[in-house]
């Protein structure tokens, strides 16, 4: 899979899990982190890693991948800033916190899917009903 990459998304995966690594070695060495970075961090950039890895086919689903990408580190940026008012405010949404986390769900179906298959999605919707 990684050596389907092109060379910059193959430097991007590089930098990100060279940087997965150097943050959590300092983490648990040096000093320990918040938690919202602890778990953010490490979601974004598996989220990032997974749409480099499992890419879809044609070059317009291509470009919905880094889209996807994109609103994986807006979701997610916005719940690690926001980390503190959203847990004051449980209870007492936004709707942009409920937009925020209905896209950032369905980001991490379209992730589960593609790693895990569609029989992952149906299950879902079965279970759902």
């Amino acid at each position: 899979m990684y050596e389907q990459l092109n060379k910059i998304e193959k430097i991007v995966f590089d930098a990100c899990s060279v940087f997965l690594v150097l943050f959590y070695s300092y983490s648990a060495v040096l000093q320990p982190t918040a938690t919202q970075y602890h778990r953010g961090i490490y979601i974004v950039i598996t989220y990032v890693l997974v749409f480099l890895l499992y890419k879809s086919k044609n070059l317009i689903m291509r470009v919905i991948d880094y889209i996807l990408i994109a609103l994986s580190i807006v979701t997610i940026g916005y719940w690690i800033i926001n980390f503190e008012a959203i847990n004051y405010r449980t209870g007492a949404e936004t709707d942009l916190d409920m937009a925020i986390a209905v896209v950032g769900v369905l980001i991490g179906v379209e992730l589960a899917r593609r790693v895990v298959g569609t029989v992952f999605v149906i299950l879902g919707g079965v279970l759902l009903l």
